[in-house]
């Protein structure tokens, strides 16, 4: 009997509303060998895997935004993920919203997953409290 193998999908960091952090994390990216993704600020609304280009996952033209900032790494092993966050912050490229597509959020948008993140962040800063 044959296994079936899931094709492994290239590491590609996807960033949002970044600014001028967007060059250093270009920058980071060519280092390591992973494509950077800049998501448009109005594609917000789109689905996180449409944008980490998914089969399966079309564009629904939607036009939403947020003012968040964040990073979205898709294809990543535990090791990739560390090595890519040390490399940022060595290059002082902070940004505080994270995350990694999962089966979870991948039908799910950009909106909705910073939303999620924020109150996140609130929680275990109010834990620290």
């Amino acid at each position: 009997m044959r296994a079936h193998t899931i094709p492994s999908l290239p590491k590609t960091v996807l960033s949002y509303n970044i600014g001028e952090k967007a060059a250093a994390l270009d920058n980071i990216a060519a280092r390591l060998g992973i494509k950077h993704v800049i998501i448009p600020l109005d594609k917000a609304g789109e689905s996180i895997g449409y944008l980490a280009g998914y089969k399966g996952f079309s564009q629904n033209n939607s036009s939403e935004s947020t003012d968040a900032e964040c990073v979205i790494l898709s294809g990543f092993s535990s090791a990739d993920m560390n090595e890519l966050l040390r490399a940022m912050r060595s290059d002082n490229v902070i940004i505080p919203l994270k995350a990694v597509v999962t089966e979870h959020n991948q039908n799910k948008s950009v909106k909705w997953l910073t939303a999620e993140l924020q109150k996140e962040r609130a929680a275990i800063e109010a834990a620290k409290k």
